[in-house]
């Protein structure tokens, strides 16, 4: 009876052995087929990869170049356009001529300043003192100050258009070609960033590195004040002027009270101003005051007038009508 007993345990033990150990046969027979089949795949792989001719061909040469070229065009349509609406620099005009303008366009621009009741910095000059004041004029500044005065009127119109209250501040930057002695604009850090290797966390390439060779910009920082609807609408009209490429470079916002009052400055209930009593000889009465949200605000802004460089391309038409 014992060894019956011991049969079947040992029977039993050898069964399940078995049918473990053709578990993990068959477990790793699996294993072995898929990194058989992998490797084949992969080696088939790198065999059609080596037997293709190195790239690129002739075929991927041409498309290339197609793309190239109609990137280009692209390029150039675009350019086309920006120029379509930009003034050219008038490279002729005079010293005399200039001033004449000049003293022109800052009476007119007073004249729409109070027809708009905004108020304008005092002996207003565009920005242009030094030269109302007789500073010589350079060779090569006398087109470039006539384009960047219409760009500071466009600025003005904008603005007394807007609303704006008053311009409180309005100063230049001088750019190269009024100052032998000046040196080409650059963004700051820029040669700095350019000596300094590349960082991830810390870009190194300045964006504007280059621009120069496409642009001119001619800045201006300006100080106005006014309601937030009349500051709203000037940087819209800013950023959607048609006529001139005026780029907002810093803007910075602030309430022109900066404290609310303290208690006892404003004293309510107060009559409504011209009320008539009703009938019980009661009056209305103002029991509320608006504390935030009226008064004026004043900006700070850094502006680029930009103007783009080179020359609205000639059409056939009139290639053929000059010829």
């Amino acid at each position: 009876m014992k060894n019956n007993n011991f049969l079947k345990i040992y029977s039993i033990i050898m069964i399940a052995g078995t049918l473990l150990l053709g578990f993990f046969i068959y477990k790793g027979r699996s294993s072995y087929n898929k990194l058989t089949a992998t490797f084949e795949n992969t080696d088939n792989t790198v065999k059609r990869l080596q037997a293709r001719k190195i790239f690129p061909n002739e075929s991927n040469l041409e498309e290339k170049q197609g793309r190239v070229t109609a990137y280009v065009g692209a390029v150039d349509k675009l350019k086309a356009k920006v120029l379509e609406g930009q003034s050219a620099l008038k490279e002729d005009l005079t010293e005399q001529d200039f001033r004449q303008f000049m003293n022109q366009e800052s009476e007119a621009i007073v004249a729409l300043a109070a027809k708009n009741k905004m108020i304008l910095p005092e002996n207003f000059a565009f920005g242009l003192d030094a030269y109302k004041l007789g500073k010589p004029f350079l060779k090569g500044a006398i087109g470039r100050l006539e384009w960047q005065l219409n760009a500071a009127k466009q600025f003005i119109k904008i603005a007394a258009d807007s609303g704006i209250d008053s311009i409180d501040e309005f100063n230049r930057d001088e750019f190269q070609e009024e100052n032998e002695a000046a040196e080409p604009k650059e963004e700051k850090g820029t040669r700095k960033q350019q000596s300094t290797p590349s960082n991830r966390n810390k870009p190194s390439v300045n964006p504007m590195v280059g621009a120069d060779k496409v642009m001119e910009t001619y800045r201006v920082t300006t100080e106005v004040t006014g309601s937030y609807e009349s500051l709203t609408t000037f940087l819209n009209g800013l950023a959607s002027d048609k006529d001139t490429f005026l780029w907002v470079r810093k803007i910075r916002i602030e309430n022109e009270n900066q404290e609310s009052p303290r208690v006892g400055e404003i004293s309510l209930p107060v009559p409504v101003a011209g009320a008539v009593p009703d009938d019980d000889g009661k009056t209305a009465e103002i029991d509320a005051a608006v504390l935030f949200g009226n008064e004026k605000m004043r900006a700070r802004i850094v502006i680029d007038a930009v103007r783009f460089k080179g020359e609205v391309a000639v059409s056939e038409d009139k290639k053929t009508a000059s010829s």
